[in-house]
């Protein structure tokens, strides 16, 4: 039981800090979070702890725990990564890929379309990405890349934020929206190459909202040195 209840605080703590519910640089402490979640200190401070692990809150020993700014260069390497495995099992995919591996994928964009045209909030753009994130899992399963899927899905905290506050513009969700459909046109057809390129602009974008999402919302960004090359 106490088990389940860390693991549903933990839960509820990071999605409320990648919804933005929980801001970047707001100060937070194991009692707060207990008052939050209604539960003790314990889960609490659990959750505070496997969170700074992954990056998404800053712990200052004797002093305070705030939740972590967008790091820019940690979300350009989480990116990189990223963008390799997805890139890597092109192949993989086109060799196993099955009709109801299209069809889910149909799903999750029809999902992601009706979301789309929702009220433009951070629960809805959350939903959005979520489904996003499923649409590309479909392939990293087909291909039998599991191991791949697992790094995807727990390691992308600074990009992914960075991704839902570009999912609250209404140009680029019709944008994802409108290539996920190009790529399924391309998986019906078996044309790898197309698929491929058109995949390599798709995850490439982010590098370019990097800059407007900085703009938008500088609060919620970490200052960069100027001597940082990354």
């Amino acid at each position: 039981m106490e088990r389940t209840l860390n693991q549903e605080t933990y839960d509820r703590f990071k999605k409320d800090i990648m919804t933005f519910a929980c801001k970047p640089g707001e100060p937070v402490s194991a009692a707060k979070l207990a008052d939050r979640y209604h539960v003790s200190r314990t889960p609490a401070r659990e959750a505070l702890v496997k969170l700074k692990a992954e990056g998404l809150v800053d712990i200052f020993p004797q002093s305070k725990s705030v939740i972590s700014r967008i790091n820019v260069h940690r979300a350009r390497q989480e990116w990189f990564v990223r963008r390799t495995l997805e890139l890597g099992m092109v192949d993989r995919f086109f060799d196993k890929v099955s009709d109801p591996d299209i069809s889910l994928m149909q799903d999750y964009n029809h999902e992601m379309n009706l979301l789309r045209a929702q009220p433009k909030t951070h629960e809805s753009a959350y939903r959005y990405l979520m489904c996003d994130n499923d649409f590309h899992a479909v392939s990293y399963m087909a291909a039998g890349e599991r191991l791949a899927a697992e790094i995807i899905s727990n390691t992308m905290v600074h990009y992914n934020r960075i991704r839902l506050l570009v999912d609250l513009e209404s140009a680029f969700r019709e944008r994802t929206v409108s290539v996920h459909e190009q790529l399924i046109e391309y998986v019906k057809q078996r044309d790898k190459e197309s698929y491929r390129g058109l995949l390599k602009r798709h995850l490439d974008y982010v590098l370019d909202d990097i800059g407007t999402m900085e703009k938008l919302y500088p609060d919620y960004f970490e200052m960069q040195k100027s001597s940082d090359n990354g």
